[in-house]
C-alpha cells in the first residue's frame, strides 16, 4: 500500500524559493519573516487535504476544535523553520539561537565508541540538528531517509551546502543500508525519523493521543540488528529564530527471543509514540505531517 505521505505533491515553486534565498542572505531575514505571511496564506486557502490535516491534528492536541487562525499558525511556523535551514545550510546559524539540552547523552555515547541511533520525527526542525552536530562536532553522522519528498526545496539546500548531504543513504534501494554495520561498530551514530511508515509489512499500530496510528518498525529493527542503543532527538521552534533542542535516552537494543521480538518491537515504538505525543504537546504546531496520520488498515 502506498504511504499517504508519499501521494502528497511537492507545491514548491522554484523562482520563489530562490527568490526567497536571495533576500534572506543578502537583504536580511526581517524582510524574509514578513514575505511569509502572503506565502503561508497561500498555501492555507488553496491546500485544501493538508489543511484539513493540520485541523484534525489541532484539535487532538489542543484538545478542542480549530478555525484558520490555528491552521495559518501551523503553516506558518513550517514556513519558518523552512527559512531558518537557509541560514544552517548557508553557515550562518550565529542568526538563531539554538539551545541544547541532553547533550550529554549523545556524548556519552560517541565517546564510548559505541555509538547510538538517533530517532527524531517531523516535529520542528530535524535538519537543524543534523546540519549543527555535522558543522560543530566531530559526531559520524549517517542520515537515513525513505525519498525526496519535496525535490525542490531539498535540491536549493544541496546547492548551499553539498558538504552536509554526503552522508545521507536513501533507504529502499538495493544495497542501501551496506557499510552501516561498519559505521555502528566503529562507533557511528546513526540518524533517522520514526513518525512515517512506507512499507505497509514493516510497521507497527501504536496508541498516538489516544487512538491507533502507524508508525514504522525501523528504529525498533536497527537497534537490534545493529546491536545500538535508541537516542531520542527533537527540536523544537519557538519563534523569532529560537529553538530548543532535546536528547533523551529511549530504549537499549531488545535481546529476546525470536517469538518475543514483535512484542519488543511494540514496546520500543509505543515507548517512542509516548514520548512524540509530550513533545507535540510542549509545541502544538511544530508537527509538520500534513496528511492522514491516522488513517485506517485499508
Amino acid at each position: 500500500m502506498k504511504q499517504a505521505w508519499l501521494e502528497l505533491p511537492e507545491r514548491s515553486n522554484l523562482f520563489w524559493l530562490n527568490t526567497i534565498n536571495w533576500i534572506s542572505l543578502r537583504v536580511g531575514r526581517w524582510l524574509s519573516c514578513l514575505l511569509l505571511y502572503p506565502i503561508t496564506a497561500y498555501f492555507v486557502v488553496f491546500s485544501y487535504r493538508t489543511r484539513t490535516a493540520s485541523r484534525d491534528f489541532l484539535r487532538r492536541v489542543l484538545g478542542r476544535d480549530c478555525g484558520w487562525a490555528e491552521v495559518f499558525k501551523h503553516y506558518h511556523t513550517f514556513a519558518c523553520t523552512l527559512l531558518d535551514r537557509l541560514y544552517i545550510f548557508a553557515g550562518q546559524d550565529q542568526r538563531l539561537d539554538i539551545r541544547i539540552q541532553g547533550l550529554e547523552v549523545l556524548d556519552s555515547y560517541a565517546r564510548s565508541g559505541r555509538g547510538c541511533l538517533l530517532v527524531g520525527a517531523h516535529l520542528g526542525s530535524f535538519e537543524i540538528v543534523r546540519a549543527v552536530g555535522l558543522l560543530r562536532s566531530e559526531y559520524r553522522i549517517k542520515a537515513l531517509v525513505y525519498g525526496e519528498a519535496t525535490p525542490c526545496i531539498t535540491g536549493l539546500y544541496r546547492k548551499l551546502n553539498p558538504s552536509l548531504f554526503k552522508d545521507i543513504i536513501y533507504m529502499g534501494g538495493v544495497g542501501s543500508l551496506v557499510g552501516l554495520d561498519e559505521h555502528a561498530h566503529q562507533g557511528g551514530i546513526i540518524a533517522l525519523l520514526g513518525d512515517r511508515s512506507v512499507h505497509a509489512g514493516k510497521r507497527v499500530r501504536c496508541e498516538f493521543f489516544g487512538e491507533p496510528a502507524w508508525f514504522p518498525e525501523a528504529p525498533a529493527l536497527l537497534s537490534r540488528i545493529l546491536d545500538m542503543p535508541l537516542v531520542l532527538f527533537f527540536c523544537l521552534h519557538r519563534g523569532d529564530g529560537r529553538y530548543d533542542v532535546w536528547f533523551e535516552h529511549l530504549a537499549d537494543p531488545p535481546r529476546v527471543s525470536r517469538h518475543e521480538r514483535e512484542a519488543a518491537v511494540h514496546d520500543t515504538m509505543q515507548s517512542y509514540a509516548n514520548r512524540l505525543e509530550h513533545y507535540c504537546r510542549l509545541a502544538p504546531y511544530n508537527w509538520f505531517n500534513f496528511y492522514d496520520f491516522w488513517q485506517s488498515d485499508e
